[in-house]
């Protein structure tokens, strides 16, 4: 599976998650002019270290293809 690293949505990149009714995982831009469903990665919840505020992080070899990422320090 090569070198698997968990990601993060960069901080104010413009870009956040929601989670559809059926499930699905959605990558959004803040205008909602751009939406990206999240297929074929692994995710879960994850707090943000520094707030109270839930994120969601992603596996894989490298990032997403769309939006801003940054490899999460779960060190």
């Amino acid at each position: 599976m090569g070198n698997q690293t968990w990601w993060v949505i960069a901080p104010e990149s413009g870009f956040a998650f929601e989670q559809r009714a059926n499930g699905d995982m959605v990558v959004v831009d803040e205008s909602a002019a751009e939406e990206h469903v999240l297929h074929g990665y692994e995710w879960m919840h994850v707090k943000h270290p520094d707030t109270t505020e839930q994120r969601i992080k992603v596996h894989g070899e490298g990032p997403p293809p769309f939006g801003k990422w940054i490899v999460l320090d779960e060190g």
